[in-house]
């Protein structure tokens, strides 16, 4: 059986539905398949882009804490900028200012006293007193201070000679006596045995 017939054979089965119009119960947009691909492409595109975790795009810490403030001041700040300056100065007042500074400081300097030390006689004589008070002073005590330290140093020769043993003064007397009783020729006889000709030159 070939296509034609199997169409009848339905057509005579159901012969309402063979009466209604042949048309295309599907309609697509004008150009729908030829702008098919790109919306294909994009819909993945966009599909992938929700996927992804990072977005592309980042913000500094506290961005969205620290924006109202940030507007705020930037707003201020081009507000004084459009506004004129606030503060004037009255005409050539730069240029008179330092002539009036000038006026005011000068003019009412007060006028110092100047009280000489030495302005009178009783002055110069009494500090001249004072003067040779201090240094008779100072020269007085200094020679008790000398006379002080000679007794000081004579009560230790003494407290020396009493602290050294008879024995010690009794040998040096004589050791004292046997020196002065050598001869010249004992002397000599002395001295060239026990040194040299080098020795003698070299300790005279």
């Amino acid at each position: 059986m070939n296509k034609r017939e199997e169409n009848m054979e339905w057509e005579l089965e159901a012969p309402y539905l063979a009466s209604l119009p042949k048309t295309t119960p599907f309609s697509v947009p004008d150009n729908y398949f030829k702008h098919f691909p790109s919306q294909v492409e994009s819909a993945i595109f966009l599909e992938d882009l929700v996927k992804k975790e990072d977005l592309g795009f980042s913000i500094p810490t506290g961005y969205f804490e620290d924006l109202a403030s940030n507007i705020e001041s930037r707003i201020a700040v081009d507000t004084f900028a459009n506004k004129e300056a606030a503060f004037t100065t009255p005409d050539n007042y730069f240029d008179k200012l330092n002539a009036s500074i000038l006026s005011k400081t000068i003019e009412n300097k007060p006028k110092t006293k100047v009280r000489r030390l030495w302005g009178s006689d009783f002055m110069k004589y009494a500090s001249a007193a004072c003067f040779i008070i201090l240094s008779a002073t100072g020269l007085y005590l200094n020679q008790q201070n000398n006379l002080k330290l000679e007794r000081s140093a004579e009560l230790v020769n003494e407290q020396m000679l009493y602290d050294i043993d008879e024995n010690v003064i009794i040998e040096h007397l004589n050791e004292t006596q046997t020196a002065s009783n050598l001869s010249n020729a004992e002397m000599e006889n002395y001295i060239l045995e026990n040194y040299t000709s080098n020795d003698i030159s070299t300790n005279l």
